[in-house]
């Protein structure tokens, strides 16, 4: 057995068969007496997100799982989820589907009570709830609760959300963080929201941040220098000449009416710049962005559907740059998948951005389009992008996936 696996494997299991011994502080005194033997840590998730969600939360389950079953394929990954109706994830041997009448039939109920029994028959050691969520009763079952807690927004900004809605998720997110044996915030902007908002204490919350799709550094400048090697996804009509990108769900809190009026004001000075927005949407505000970018004659290409992984970071390399014009996020993944694949960034202050993107991006006030159109034209000069590329390299290192897999393994196994 290879070193670092006999020393991963030593850990877990000295950490789950005597766990007395990792709460004394004299534990490297005895640790070369202690007779282990070697097995496997059985790690379940909430993965109904991981299977049946195409945007933010979805790719998150799925690129940490990808991550931890690349980096540390010795322990065993099981994923608990009421339905598989995406079609967005293999499936494996590591699905756990309810195994009762009740729990397929009421999921809900399930995901919060019936899950417990069936992960004690199945001899769990560690749940990760991947977004804000964990079942009753872990702790009474002995099994150790981690819990990703991603934003605050409903908090923060409540006018973006339902009274009815705000109520239930203060009511949960709460709980959750309060009963949890280690809270993982996103960011450090979350942990500071579960500080202010819920008085959860320091010490309680780690900050692990994300890392992107494997793809993303496959379609890499570094790896392919020529973007016009890739095909273009089928039924997408991109522009001749070089095009900004934007993702982001159709909805005002991505703040994509300013970035539509910066494009305004950067036309009546001459600019017509193109613009590839990927989002989805159907809602009054969608239509009405729609409308908005057409009757000022401005050059948008609106993609609504569904895009593979592959095909999306194939866009992001063929940009000439990408504009993150969201007001609030947990984290902002498409910051980093635009500086993985050597393209820059301009996005906006204040919360997380700055965080992620660093020195490696430009950054306006989201409620100023004139300084969003002024930092356009100076995302598309080359320069720009010759000068932010060292630091780009910099940056996402600290979001390579074997540190942010590392970080992770360092929660389950902690006493």
């Amino acid at each position: 057995m290879p070193a670092n696996l006999l020393y991963k494997t030593y850990f877990f299991t000295v950490y789950f068969e005597y766990p007395f011994i990792c709460n004394n502080p004299t534990f490297g005194m005895y640790s070369q007496t202690i007779p282990v033997s070697l097995h496997t840590v059985i790690i379940a998730f909430d993965a109904k997100r991981y299977f049946n969600n195409a945007t933010g939360l979805g790719f998150y389950s799925r690129t940490l799982l990808e991550g931890l079953r690349r980096y540390y394929p010795e322990h065993q990954y099981l994923l608990y989820t009421p339905y598989n109706r995406g079609r967005l994830a293999a499936v494996d041997d590591g699905i756990r589907l309810p195994d009762s009448w009740l729990g397929r039939t009421f999921h809900p109920l399930w995901r919060s009570r019936g899950i417990t029994r069936q992960l004690k028959k199945d001899g769990v050691q560690v749940f990760h709830g991947l977004s804000h969520e964990l079942p009753h009763g872990l702790r009474s079952a002995g099994i150790r609760s981690v819990v990703s807690v991603h934003d605050l927004i409903f908090m923060r900004h409540p006018e973006l959300y339902p009274g009815i809605d705000r109520y239930f998720y203060e009511k949960k997110y709460r709980k959750t963080a309060l009963e949890a044996d280690v809270v993982v915030a996103i960011s450090e902007q979350t942990r500071a929201d579960l500080q202010h908002f819920f008085g959860i204490s320091a010490d309680k919350i780690e900050v692990i941040g994300q890392a992107c799709d494997a793809v993303f550094e496959r379609l890499s400048l570094r790896h392919l220098p020529d973007p016009l090697a890739l095909p273009v996804p089928e039924g997408i009509l991109l522009p001749e000449d070089p095009f900004l990108l934007s993702v982001g769900s159709l909805i005002p809190r991505k703040n994509w009416h300013q970035l539509i009026r910066a494009l305004e004001l950067l036309k009546l000075r001459g600019h017509n710049i193109p613009l590839v927005a990927v989002g989805s949407g159907k809602s009054a505000y969608a239509i009405g962005l729609e409308e908005q970018a057409a009757k000022a004659g401005l050059r948008v290409h609106w993609v609504r559907r569904h895009l593979s992984t592959e095909a999306l970071a194939g866009l992001y390399r063929r940009a000439a740059g990408m504009v993150y014009p969201s007001v609030f996020e947990g984290f902002g993944i498409p910051i980093l998948e635009a500086m993985t694949v050597g393209i820059p960034v301009l996005t906006t202050r204040g919360g997380c951005f700055e965080e992620v993107g660093g020195p490696a991006a430009l950054y306006a006030s989201p409620d100023q389009p004139e300084e969003i159109a002024g930092q356009i034209l100076q995302l598309l000069n080359p320069q720009t992008k010759e000068k932010l590329l060292p630091a780009m390299t910099a940056q996402i290192a600290r979001f390579a996936p074997e540190k942010i897999c590392a970080a992770w393994m360092k929660q389950y196994g902690n006493s």
